[in-house]
């Protein structure tokens, strides 16, 4: 029992030896200083990024600076805010003058002021981080230079959490104009000690400013911030890592909210707010291999496994497919079409990405068609293209069965009630076979196509061509936008002179154009290619 006894008294001197020398700010005193006032405050900067989404300066200012307060404790620093509280009575929140001097009259040993950014216009991406320290006017240099070694420090941790653009550190005189008007900020200007001002990202960018009215987010500004702290000071950073991402519909690219995101072996599960931010993080995480798993929809998980090394910083953003079903958003032909050109191809476009296999094995067309079928815009856009022209005024099905699946599983919502696993399914009828009639004229000595008569026409015109020798033939109408209307001729014909009506029918007034080519069977490079203008007048 003796020897038991001195081998525990052994461990735990080791224990509280190891313990004891951990490196920390243990005889530091730190002012940390909310920028502006509350909420109520004439000089705050409010945001609303969405209807019922406030955004307050002043608040993102002061959830930076608890979490700061929280963290520099933890290690052993003592700290000081220029205010505990965002709400005050007549707007009487602290002046410049005021926060300075509490940390003067504590004597801390450093001051550090936090804020976000804004253009003061209209901003579409300036998103970077900005440090500013105290300018001595006479020499124009930092009044106190080990702030820029800190605010170096700062800086690039801010930047690593918060993904933004880089700026860097700059003197506050010259920043705001120098030799032509600049002037100290308020809240360093009567600093005894050195401090900066931060502005960790812009405020007015609208995803920022979303991701700013989420504490995790202002948390992770403040680990930043409190790891340029513990750098400057020589201390070994947490060893704790932290994972963060962004969750995005892969439908919309929209961030999602309420999305939820699980952790193992840690058993941990973050649930993204309703702010329009898609932002998650897990931190305090010992280094180690873990997990993360997205919910896809439709019973499917996507599991993606992480490596962490100490004091990791690792951001895993994804794109999560939606949960509605997908639907079509267009189709060729449209259900009902009695007029589909039977040498067009038919197709549909997808509401989102498709499981190519699923799709081709539920696709059919009655009667059977011969073809091929190919996919475009990433898996959206469904084309089959037939071997040969179907057949003049012919009733067709195309169907899609509800066995089609989206990439993450769920079913094809076919008839567009919201609803999944129903088919899609169009009837649609071909044009008729224009009349083709022989002349009975002589065969002529070359290729010719003359001008349609009569031109202009309503609503019925006649084009006559002639072939010297057996021929495939095609004769097709274009519109001004050079789209396909109709194929009148799509066939080998012998020698002889033709005529083709073309019926205008429903088509719309304008400027047309035909155009044939006519090859030789016998002799390819023998061929004819021309096309002519016509003008259709209702």
């Amino acid at each position: 029992m003796k020897i038991l006894f001195k081998v525990l008294t052994l461990i735990i001197f080791v224990v509280i030896q190891t313990f004891g020398q951990r490196p920390n700010l243990n005889g530091y005193k730190f002012c940390i200083d909310p920028g502006h006032g509350g909420n109520n405050a004439a000089n705050d900067r409010r945001i609303e990024p969405d209807p019922g989404n406030v955004f307050w300066e002043s608040e993102g200012n002061f959830q930076k600076a608890l979490a700061l307060k929280s963290i520099l404790e933890a290690w052993g620093a003592t700290i000081f805010l220029t205010r505990y509280t965002n709400y005050y009575p007549n707007d009487d929140e602290p002046s410049l003058s005021a926060r300075s001097t509490v940390a003067n009259s504590n004597n801390v040993n450093w001051f550090h002021s936090i804020h976000s950014n804004a253009t003061g216009g209209t901003n579409a991406g300036t998103n970077y981080t900005l440090i500013l320290v105290k300018e001595n006017i006479t020499t124009r240099q930092a009044e106190f230079p080990e702030a820029v070694t800190m605010s170096t420090k700062i800086y690039n941790q801010i930047r690593k959490r918060n993904r933004t653009q880089s700026y860097g550190v700059r003197t506050d005189y010259t920043f705001y104009g120098g030799a032509t008007g600049g002037f100290n900020l308020g809240v360093l200007k009567g600093l005894l000690m050195p401090g900066q001002l931060s502005e960790g990202s812009f405020h007015d960018y609208s995803p920022e400013t979303r991701r700013l009215i989420n504490l995790e987010y202002c948390r992770m500004e403040a680990y930043g911030i409190a790891d340029g702290f513990l750098e400057y000071y020589g201390i070994p950073f947490d060893t704790l890592a932290v994972i963060a991402g962004i969750i995005k519909s892969e439908e919309s690219t929209l961030p999602q909210n309420n999305t939820t995101i699980e952790l193992y072996p840690k058993n941990k599960k973050y649930t993204t707010d309703n702010f329009n931010n898609g932002y998650y993080l897990f931190d305090s995480l010992a280094h180690g291999n873990y997990s993360l798993i997205f919910d896809l929809g439709g019973g499917k998980k996507d599991t993606v496994p992480q490596t962490l090394l100490k004091s990791d910083v690792k951001f895993i953003d994804r794109l999560l497919p939606s949960l509605t079903p997908p639907f079509i958003t267009y189709s060729s032909p449209r259900n009902g079409d009695s007029t589909f050109n039977v040498a067009n191809v038919l197709g549909v476009i997808f509401s989102k990405a498709m499981d190519t296999t699923s799709v081709k094995n539920a696709f059919s067309i009655l009667p059977n068609v011969d073809g091929s079928t190919q996919w475009t815009n990433v898996n959206k856009t469904f084309i089959f293209k037939p071997k040969e022209n179907l057949k003049y005024s012919t009733n067709y099905i195309f169907k899609i069965d509800s066995t089609a699946l989206a990439i993450n599983g769920i079913a094809l919502d076919g008839n567009g009630d919201g609803k999944g696993a129903d088919p899609f399914i169009i009837k649609f009828k071909t044009m008729s076979q224009p009349d083709l009639i022989k002349n009975d004229e002589n065969i002529p000595d070359k290729f010719n196509l003359t001008q349609n008569y009569p031109n202009p026409f309503n609503p019925t015109t006649t084009i006559r061509f002639g072939l010297p020798n057996e021929s495939f033939v095609k004769l097709e109408i274009y519109n001004s936008l050079g789209q396909l209307v109709q194929t009148l001729v799509n066939e080998v014909l012998s020698a002889h002179y033709y005529e083709v009506k073309w019926e205008a029918g429903k088509i719309p007034t304008g400027l047309y154009f035909y155009k044939i080519i006519a090859t030789d069977i016998n002799n390819p490079n023998n061929k004819l290619i021309q096309t002519k203008k016509m003008m259709l007048v209702k």
